[in-house]
């Protein structure tokens, strides 16, 4: 059995827009995996320990008496 052109083309056009779908949903994804990545690690390089020193406790005490 001979496959006709007609046949093949249809076919390899459906499959090219298969796949343009598909690579359209992988770059959306893509984005968005880069952007929560990009945000998460603003988050966590703007975290900053404050650790309390003898200065902030008595300010605070100080504060609480009043």
């Amino acid at each position: 059995m001979a496959l006709k052109n007609n046949d093949v083309l249809e076919n390899l056009k459906e499959q090219l827009t298969k796949i343009n779908a598909d690579m359209t949903t992988l770059t959306n994804t893509r984005y968005k995996l880069m952007g929560a990545i990009e945000v998460l690690e603003q988050i966590e390089s703007s975290k900053v320990e404050v650790e309390p020193t003898e200065e902030t406790t008595e300010e605070i005490t100080e504060e609480g008496e009043e």
